[in-house]
């Protein structure tokens, strides 16, 4: 009995670059479209988290200013839904109850929520600035599509006008 292994290494497996000079411009205008998808969906996310960001920096400015003396035995008033508000007031400054996501309250201490949303924001950051990253490579192709495009049709209407200036040279 023989086994059988594969015939290419795993070294071979590498992706291949595909020169976009070389493809129809029916197969670059279906690359430019899911470009342009790929571009608003990624700039969407970017948004996204970049309100999300705002959100818990939003967070932290409350929590700071309620964590001072001053604010002990304060009037507020709490959100019960979007529009439906109680009066209430501040008794205890040293705990907080923190959004951790899904519906789920946690009670931390002022100090472990501020951490949590520092945390939070850099996380949120670290993501919003790869996604941004991305888009500009994203834009970077595209831009270049875009060239090798024009650059065909350029191409494309050259060789138009000189098959019609040698149909007429041949009829005349």
């Amino acid at each position: 009995m023989s086994s059988s292994t594969p015939a290419t290494p795993a070294a071979d497996q590498r992706p291949q670059t595909i020169n976009l000079e070389d493809l129809p411009l029916a197969q670059l205008q279906k690359i430019k479209t899911q470009l342009e998808s790929e571009l608003q969906d990624l700039t969407s996310a970017f948004s996204q988290m970049k309100q999300a960001q705002s959100a818990f920096r939003e967070c932290q400015t409350c929590l700071t200013s309620i964590t001072s003396p001053s604010a002990l035995d304060t009037k507020i008033m709490i959100p019960l839904t979007n529009s439906l508000y109680v009066p209430g007031m501040l008794s205890n400054v040293e705990s907080v109850l923190v959004d951790v996501g899904t519906g789920y309250y946690a009670e931390k201490s002022t100090e472990d929520a501020a951490a949590y949303y520092d945390k939070k924001i850099k996380f949120v950051g670290e993501n919003a600035k790869k996604i941004q990253e991305t888009v500009e490579q994203k834009q970077n192709s595209y831009r270049g599509l875009l060239e090798i495009m024009q650059y065909k049709l350029t191409q494309q209407q050259q060789q138009q006008q000189q098959q019609q200036q040698t149909g007429q040279a041949v009829r005349a």
